[in-house]
């Protein structure tokens, strides 16, 4: 249920976002994949926790607000997580955190003045994540166990900055970013309300109309 109410609630934002098109301002929209390097920070994570890969893709919107300054709201699915390894009688047990999120940030983007068709810029901005699926995987002597993570948040809320290159094509443009995207809340919904957050450094490649 949770999943259909957030793929329903994707689909009606980007249509929101394509139907805008012909407003003042607009200046572009496009799609972009790439790849994450998540992990989870906070007082109450283990120590020596590993990066996570995983995949992140969507869609986004421009619009231009003046020669150097944008607004980009973007609809993204995330992967994020966490792994690390424990000691058991011997054994080495393997941890996998899973957490999948429909990512909506909403980018302010700074162009930096240049001659030609390259264009860097700088950017910032907050994001709402609502948790799709959250799954923890053990692994231990060749044997697997998965399960649901309990106590887990519907929503997390984060800061995203980075920045990125346009190459201007004719009518279009090939866009390349980098950034990172701090939690800023706990993903943690039990009573004890663990000092857990997810961060994770996303480097994407996209196509714009």
């Amino acid at each position: 249920m949770k999943q259909l109410t957030a793929t329903l609630f994707a689909l009606v934002l980007i249509l929101a976002l394509f139907s805008s098109a012909s407003a003042q301002g607009f200046a572009g929209y496009g799609f972009k994949a790439g790849l994450n390097m998540a992990n989870l920070s906070g007082d109450d994570v283990i120590e020596g926790t590993n990066s996570k890969i995983g995949s992140c893709l969507g869609g986004f919107v421009t619009y231009s607000l003046n020669e150097m300054i944008a607004l980009q709201p973007e609809v993204l699915y995330t992967m994020k997580g966490a792994t690390w390894d424990e000691e058991v009688f011997g054994e080495t047990l393997e941890i996998t955190w899973t957490l999948d999120y429909l990512e909506i940030p909403v980018l302010a983007k700074v162009a930096i003045p240049t001659q030609g068709t390259v264009k860097p810029n700088l950017f910032v901005g907050p994001a709402l994540g609502i948790n799709l699926r959250g799954k923890v995987k053990a692994e231990l002597a060749g044997e697997t166990e998965e399960a649901d993570i309990e106590d887990l948040k519907s929503t997390d809320f984060g800061l995203v900055f980075g920045a990125g290159v346009d190459f201007g094509l004719p009518h279009s443009a090939i866009t390349v970013d980098g950034r990172y995207v701090m939690g800023l809340s706990t993903i943690d919904n039990s009573e004890a309300k663990a000092d857990v957050k997810n961060g994770v450094m996303t480097f994407m490649v996209g196509y714009s109309f």
